[in-house]
């Protein structure tokens, strides 16, 4: 009796612990994930991560994920990486800052331009839809199919004359535990 006494309080400090470590650990492998093509938004430098899933928050999904905004994204399994290799290339990636937030960065690219006629040129260069665009703020937005198509014509887009800045569109949240 005296034992269980002296035992069950280390035995639910020990639990506790392990259970905050948990959400250390998907930060952390998510960070570690972080290998793709990086951006800038500001004075952040993001950098994305190719085995990230994103996928709709689920408050059960567990401690594996991080929650950014109504999304949790995890590290694929090693198993599941090659299956998604082989599919449609998606539309939602996860991202990492150098401070170690994570984000979702989308398939649309936030142009600011000079003139209206650059962004023109810009959906023309890039082979993008324009979905938003503003005289006024200077700015409009262009939507790709996919999260890789949006990073290739980044570049494209920030050579033509009269645009100032292009970047990934990006949705940034908590970066809780779910």
């Amino acid at each position: 009796m005296k034992i269980a006494i002296l035992v069950g309080p280390l035995l639910l400090a020990a639990a506790a612990c392990a259970q905050a470590q948990a959400p250390d650990a998907a930060r952390e492998a998510l960070r570690q994930a972080a290998t793709g093509d990086a951006f800038r938004i500001g004075y952040t430098q993001f950098r994305l991560a190719p085995d990230g899933l994103v996928s709709a928050a689920a408050k059960s999904a567990g401690s594996q994920a991080v929650r950014v905004g109504d999304y949790a994204v995890q590290v694929q399994p090693a198993a599941a990486r090659g299956a998604r290799a082989v599919a449609a290339k998606p539309r939602l990636v996860a991202a990492v800052g150098d401070d170690g937030k994570a984000v979702v960065v989308t398939s649309t690219l936030n142009v600011y331009h000079r003139d209206p006629a650059a962004l023109q040129a810009a959906v023309r260069a890039s082979g993008g839809t324009l979905v938003y665009s503003s005289v006024a703020g200077g700015n409009g937005r262009i939507e790709f199919d996919s999260v890789d198509a949006a990073m290739k014509a980044m570049a494209k887009i920030q050579a033509i004359a009269g645009i100032k800045e292009v970047a990934p569109e990006i949705i940034e949240g908590d970066d809780a535990p779910t």
